[in-house]
């Protein structure tokens, strides 16, 4: 009898244990605050998205495997009920997995380290144009020189962009940047696109100091053509040596690079290596540093030298049909501090793109 009522007493208390550990449980998950998942779930869509498109052409087969595993824990764990601070942590947690997936693509470019300035142009209205850059550099709207055109100079305008907005320059319109050293880095790679209204010999894009810094021009061929000057002293011409690369009216993809540790100059039309100069046949080397003589021009997008410079050193070959002005459109134009790789230059090219 003792023994039964020992065994009923043990059974009471096993009841009274489970059920207090059931209310407490029960008392708990009633106790959470219930946080909004809006943000996390359109992150996990995002997500879902970009994990479905990777592929091996574009990220190392580690990198996707590494971030569907880092995607599914945090959809399991947006399953439960959970607080705001729990929800905020898987946002965080998703976003960092992305933000290193990305990172990882095989075309991707930190422009935080790397884009010395960039300009899309989509301002639209005023007379600068502001970086998107770390540093905002503005670029100023110059009329033509009105001493060789007189009335017909003109102010860089608005027009419609490769994407938003770009600048139509025309009769010497131009902008200038104010110089720094930063313009002029040991590796370089510029990137442009460009809408001639007009092929001619002189259509210059950018200039830092002409040819005792660079320029990127076109030719009367349709070809870019770049020009700079080296840490030696020496000075480096070269095209990429096909004609029609740019036509009239038609917007065109244009980078150049100079890679001075491998001593390779790179031409590059709508995202497609087109020539490679090498130390060999040009003399490629890395692009000089310092301007000295003649005193630092301001960086100019569309022109190739300040209209006083131009006054008073090159007016025996300036006239009104040959200012050394681009004509036509400018848009997203960046420059960097490195020698972009070919597939960084193919995904600039399509993600850019229309």
């Amino acid at each position: 009898m003792k023994n039964l009522m020992k065994l009923h007493t043990l059974l009471l208390m096993l009841f009274v244990s489970s059920a207090l550990i059931l209310g407490s449980c029960k008392d708990d998950d009633d106790d959470i605050v219930e946080g909004n998942k809006t943000e996390l779930n359109a992150l996990i869509a995002q997500a879902d998205a970009l994990a479905a498109g990777a592929t091996s052409a574009d990220y190392p087969q580690s990198a996707i495997d590494a971030f569907k595993a880092t995607l599914q824990t945090v959809k399991t764990a947006s399953a439960d009920k959970l607080t705001q601070v729990q929800i905020n942590n898987l946002i965080t947690q998703l976003t960092e997995a992305m933000n290193t997936f990305n990172a990882q693509a095989y075309g991707f470019i930190d422009e935080s380290l790397y884009l010395t300035a960039g300009w899309n142009f989509d301002e639209g209205t005023g007379t600068t144009a502001t970086a998107f850059s770390n540093v905002k550099h503005v670029a100023t709207f110059f009329r033509g020189n009105t001493v060789i055109l007189g009335g017909e100079a003109m102010m860089p305008s608005w027009v419609d962009g490769i994407k938003g907005k770009a600048v139509y320059l025309n009769k010497g319109a131009h902008l200038e940047v104010p110089y720094t050293t930063a313009f002029l880095p040991a590796n370089l790679t510029i990137s442009v696109w460009v809408k001639p209204s007009e092929i001619y010999e002189h259509n210059y894009i950018v200039s830092q100091n002409y040819w005792t810094g660079y320029k990127l021009q076109t030719q009367g061929g349709g070809k870019p053509f770049f020009t700079y000057k080296k840490v030696d002293g020496g000075i480096v011409d070269a095209d990429n040596e096909l004609d029609a690369s740019v036509k009239v009216n038609q917007w065109t993809h244009l980078v150049v690079s100079v890679n001075g540790t491998t001593k390779e100059l790179k031409f590059y039309v709508d995202g497609t290596l087109t020539k490679t100069w090498t130390e060999s046949d040009k003399g490629i080397g890395p692009l000089t540093q310092t301007l000295t003589n003649p005193d630092p021009q301001p960086f100019i997008i569309g022109g190739v030298a300040t209209d006083a410079e131009l006054a008073a050193n090159f007016m025996e070959w300036t006239n009104a049909d040959n200012l050394g002005y681009f004509k036509g459109a400018i848009d997203e134009l960046k420059i960097y501090n490195i020698a972009l790789a070919d597939g960084q230059v193919a995904k600039l090219y399509n993600d850019e793109k229309p």
